[in-house]
């Protein structure tokens, strides 16, 4: 591996074991490397543990999203999909949680630094690519655009959901509002929604 593999190894390591408390010292002597090796490669000790937060919750994260998407049964529609999706994201959150407060922690140090484009965007360029690829190989009836789209639209939904649940859990959407959010979207104006019956 070169120093910069090394280095974000080594942060994640210190993360796990030290938290915010990890020191630039730290992940460079871990990772035997010079200090100046996190200036080169990363700028600041900020963006290297921003980095390797992403790497980690993605890591984790992004196996479970992979799973529970590819486990859809087949000719299952996107919006049940979606639907179904978003009802089991909280189990997911809750595997990594660690993860996700370390990530939102960085997150926080990065905007008040001026600069969280330089670090967030390729992770989020990269989360959206592999979520087209995997929602192409479940749905590969949608063009392109459509599954772009998606893709899009899953992400803000996941980033979103996962501050809610950690702040307050029981304000997660079910799945039950979900669905009725997709027959919403999806309905003809020319449908005619069931009357409620009266109590």
């Amino acid at each position: 591996m070169g120093n910069r593999e090394d280095l974000l190894r080594a942060a994640r390591v210190c993360l796990q074991e030290r938290g915010l408390d990890t020191t630039a010292r730290d992940i460079a002597s871990l990772a035997g490397v010079s200090l100046a090796a996190i200036g080169y490669h990363f700028r600041t000790k900020d963006e290297l543990l921003a980095h390797a937060a992403a790497e980690a919750i993605g890591d984790a994260l992004g196996s479970w999203i992979d799973q529970t998407l590819r486990s859809t049964p087949p000719d299952t529609s996107p919006g049940e999909t979606f639907a179904d999706f978003c009802g089991r994201l909280p189990d997911g959150f809750a595997a990594v949680r660690t993860h996700l407060l370390t990530s939102f922690e960085h997150l926080t140090r990065l905007v008040r630094a001026g600069d969280p484009a330089a670090t967030m965007t390729p992770a989020l360029r990269q989360t959206v690519e592999a979520l087209t690829g995997i929602l192409g190989d479940i749905h590969p009836h949608l063009p392109r655009p459509e599954l772009d789209g998606l893709a899009h639209l899953y992400n803000t939904v996941i980033n979103g959901m996962s501050i809610i649940w950690l702040a307050s859990p029981g304000s997660v959407p079910a799945h039950a509002t979900f669905q009725n959010a997709i027959t919403a979207l999806t309905r003809d104006r020319t449908d005619t929604p069931p009357v409620q019956s009266g109590m």
